[in-house]
């Protein structure tokens, strides 16, 4: 154990379980969790499990603001934040402890995805991929943690038996159609990205999960579906948070009754 008195600054599901951990394992007081952002990147059970069921209080919009200690952390201090995530005068609270446990920042392990010479997205700092999940660079397929960070396990193994497929696929076919026409995906409305971020029509399997993350807390709303400014479908959402992965199943045979679509796009709109 690092510590016995800790504070943690962000509320992922690993700061959210950590704060679980030490207080379960190593009998650790976890006085708070700190979070920069008005919502809580982790899932809602973890929210409960980890921190509600053990009495520990999250303070949305808050961040570390002060460190104390030389030889090591003596005490911490937290302040609320406004919109423009700068410390309010004020607001601060000061924490004795001996641990700062920092869980924020989280990113896809992409050095091999750099050292290959992949396309990397702005927003997930993965790699930009196509329905097959193959990358920028001819035969590198990408998945899992590498691709985005993930919240499921579950999610991670069906993209790796994907990728896989995709991979011995394009093995044996020994040539790929380079003709085979690109359709990007355009994340609007609190979309913040979406994996893949292309499709081919031609070559995509009959049923396609495209998987994304809101950027915000949204009640009551509904993901759209559109083909360019044609509305296909929407499904309604009672939460969306940013912590939970959402997703649209896109269908092939629907994609071939629009030939001259030209982008496909998922927004949040009003139920």
């Amino acid at each position: 154990m690092p510590g016995k008195e800790v504070v943690i600054l962000g509320s992922g599901d690993i700061g959210l379980i950590m704060a679980r951990r030490m207080t379960l394992e190593g009998g650790a007081k976890v006085k708070v969790v700190a979070e920069l952002m008005p919502y809580s990147g982790g899932l809602k059970r973890n929210i409960v499990q980890c921190l509600d069921d053990f009495e520990i209080p999250l303070k949305l919009s808050h961040t570390v603001i002060d460190i104390e200690g030389k030889h090591r952390v003596e005490a911490v201090t937290i302040a609320e934040v406004g919109p423009d995530r700068k410390p309010i005068p004020g607001t601060e609270e000061r924490y004795t402890c001996d641990t700062l446990l920092l869980s924020c920042g989280l990113l896809p392990e992409n050095e091999l995805s750099k050292s290959a010479g992949v396309e990397l997205s702005q927003v997930t700092s993965g790699p930009v991929v196509n329905d097959s999940l193959e990358t920028s660079v001819d035969g590198i397929f990408a998945c899992g943690n590498v691709l985005h960070v993930h919240d499921l396990v579950d999610f991670v193994s069906q993209e790796a038996a994907a990728a896989g497929k995709n991979a011995a696929t394009y093995i044996k076919a020994g040539e790929k159609d380079v003709q085979a026409e690109m359709l990007p995906i355009s994340p609007e409305g609190g979309v913040r990205y979406t994996v893949p971020s292309f499709v081919r029509p031609s070559e995509m399997e009959e049923n396609l999960t495209v998987r994304f993350r809101v950027g915000d807390v949204f009640k009551n709303k509904a993901i759209a579906l559109y083909f360019d400014d044609r509305l296909i479908g929407k499904k309604k959402r009672q939460v969306m948070a940013p912590g939970e992965m959402e997703q649209v199943i896109l269908k092939k045979k629907k994609l071939e009754e629009y030939p001259e679509t030209k982008k496909i796009t998922i927004r949040i709109e009003e139920a």
